[in-house]
């Protein structure tokens, strides 16, 4: 027993190797494989293509694009018999912006073949020319669900990612694990699925939602502000630019001139002070006169309801902010429909 060499700190040697092993093993599992595994998540959300049929079946003569400021003023139906022409279509959704408008008048308005008499979009003062306002965390979903597959004005504008408000810590973390990116499409898949649990099928589903959306849309809501509605006049750049590689403005300009379509802009009121007045910078007034002036160059109309008296604060759903009430979104539509029965020479 005395002549059997020792090896000392085999055991040590054993215990450090399998830690290193177990390290790797770890690494393996928890970093590299859901890496790898990431890749596999579809690069985009699938496109939607309800709308384009909704439009190619109604061929609707006026259309008006825009977020929830466009909701909280218009009814579709009284302006129908205000204005005398039918069918219009209203193509708006929540957090909307220029690139969502681009996008349903590209891929929407104009594949539908609609005999569009007019097109308006309506906006919030730089709003249209801010490219990546709402492209991304959120907004991302419902800006996918307008896209084709390959979108070069998209890629042009807003780069391959179109991921321009996220960080840098994010940015890194969605090379590494593209799935990061794609977060927000599985809420929507989570919620969709839990749709269908409670309602057996899929058309019961989309009224369920329709309903839950309806109850909870943001007129309704009245305990809190829009944070977003704050922050519109500050986030962009001073000077109005029509640059086609930071705007898509030229590019909805474009389209529109292609295909004749009447392409007309409106910006709509904010909300107003006790006077009725909207409180706007000296250099948000150059900004919306040089957009004024560009518009026209390019045979398109801003129609500017800022100055407007008839849009009243009382009108509004409350203090500091730009939706329009329930109450007044009648008194909103006709004198949307009186403006443009005098300045876009729109007749019965």
């Amino acid at each position: 027993m005395a002549n059997i060499p020792r090896v000392v700190g085999a055991g040590n040697v054993c215990v450090k190797l399998s830690a290193s092993k177990r390290l790797l093993v770890f690494i393996a599992l928890v970093l590299a494989i859901p890496a790898l595994v990431s890749r596999l998540v579809p690069a985009k959300r699938n496109f939607d293509a309800r709308p384009l049929h909704r439009l190619r079946a109604r061929q609707p003569q006026i259309v008006l694009i825009g977020d929830s400021m466009l909701d909280s003023r218009i009814d579709g139906r009284l302006l129908e018999e205000r204005l005398g022409v039918k069918p219009i279509e209203i193509l708006w959704n929540g957090g909307a912006a220029s690139a969502s408008w681009y996008l349903m008048l590209k891929n929407y308005v104009l594949p539908s073949g609609a005999s569009s008499r007019h097109v308006y979009i309506f906006f919030r003062d730089r709003m249209l020319t801010d490219a990546t306002f709402r492209t991304a965390g959120i907004y991302r979903p419902f800006l996918e669900s307008l896209m084709h597959d390959d979108e070069p004005v998209c890629r042009l504008v807003l780069g391959n990612n179109a991921q321009s408000e996220t960080s840098g810590w994010e940015k890194w973390m969605t090379a590494l694990y593209p799935v990061n990116a794609r977060r927000n499409m599985q809420h929507q898949r989570i919620s969709d699925m839990m749709l269908r649990a409670i309602t057996a099928n899929g058309h019961t589903a989309k009224a369920l939602e329709l309903r839950v959306n309806n109850t909870f849309e943001v007129v309704k809501m009245r305990g809190e502000l829009m944070a977003e509605s704050g922050d519109l006049s500050d986030r962009a750049v001073a000077l109005f630019d029509p640059n086609p590689q930071h705007n898509f403005l030229p590019h909805l300009i474009d389209l529109a001139a292609e295909a004749k379509v009447p392409l007309s802009f409106v910006r709509v009121k904010r909300h107003a002070n006790a006077a009725g007045q909207v409180v706007q910078s000296d250099a948000l007034r150059a900004y919306i006169g040089a957009l004024s002036r560009w518009l026209s160059s390019k045979g398109c109309e801003l129609i500017d309801f800022t100055d407007d008296p008839r849009y009243t604060p009382d009108m509004y759903l409350k203090a500091k902010d730009d939706h329009i009430g329930p109450w007044a979104k009648a008194r909103s539509t006709e004198i949307f429909a009186s403006r443009l029965q005098t300045e876009s020479q729109i007749k019965p």
